[in-house]
């Protein structure tokens, strides 16, 4: 049976678009037995050129689009911005509320956040199973990707991945559905290291070949995970389940090999 997904970003960089793009094109050349049903997007149009660049794909596709700015709503109801490891401010669940009254009529099975960079409340992970891309392994870093890569640098790690998880309230602690992972040391890394490897604050060489070899395989590891999904292969775990998930690294390396090829 087609998965039904509402897809969740907020488009702030070019991640968001890729991944919504590559789903797309699997799912018209018949890879993914899916439909998106509906977009659902924190922020509208003028907030920046790569917002922007990600609605005019998602209304050429003809997807039906829920765009309203969290910034814009918080400013209107007078609200504080929410830290999320000290609890999210009252309007969030208001804010929540409002997104989902408007998902709920598209009736999709799953919400797929793929750089969504709200965390959701209550009102729509326990009403709809929420599943999150989040840059790091199951028991890897949590907050957001370039948090991700200072930790990694600073741990001086060898091997960094990405997950697909079921949202909780929880941050980036939800179950894990499927996961793969990438070296970041070796032959490749190793003069990176060297250079840079005592500094884990900026964005040097280093962190950007980090960020490199996890975006690269983006794409392909939230359409092998999908997939999986659609196929009964994976099961998404219950909100409290201790699920380790389904390891996907081969078929996610396999799918890069294939892109790097055609």
């Amino acid at each position: 049976m087609t998965l039904r997904i509402a897809w969740f970003a907020t488009a702030r960089g070019t991640s968001s678009r890729k991944l919504l793009n590559a789903a797309q094109a699997a799912i018209a050349d018949g890879r993914l037995d899916a439909e998106i049903v509906c977009v659902v997007c924190n922020r509208e149009r003028g907030q920046s050129s790569n917002t922007d660049a990600f609605l005019d794909d998602v209304e050429r596709a003809g997807i039906p689009l829920i765009a309203r700015s969290s910034g814009e709503w918080r400013k209107s109801v007078g609200g504080k911005i929410s830290d999320p490891l000290q609890g999210l401010a009252a309007w969030r669940r208001d804010y929540d509320t409002y997104l989902y009254e408007r998902i709920a009529g598209h009736r999709p099975e799953i919400a797929m956040l793929a750089g969504y960079m709200l965390v959701v409340t209550d009102v729509i992970c326990d009403n709809l199973a929420s599943l999150n891309l989040h840059p790091a392994l199951p028991d890897g870093p949590i907050g957001t990707w370039q948090q991700v890569i200072q930790q990694l640098i600073a741990e001086r790690a060898h091997r960094s991945g990405m997950v697909l998880q079921r949202v909780t309230t929880e941050l980036d602690r939800g179950p894990t559905v499927t996961w793969a992972q990438y070296p970041i040391q070796g032959t490749d890394f190793r003069p990176l290291w060297e250079q840079h490897g005592g500094d884990a604050e900026n964005e040097t060489p280093l962190f950007q070949a980090i960020r490199q070899a996890g975006a690269q395989r983006e794409p392909a590891f939230v359409l092998q995970s999908l997939h999986a999904i659609a196929e009964g292969i994976a099961k998404i775990p219950g909100p409290q389940s201790s699920s380790a998930g389904s390891e996907i690294t081969d078929l996610v390396e396999k799918e890069l090999r294939s892109q790097a090829s055609a």
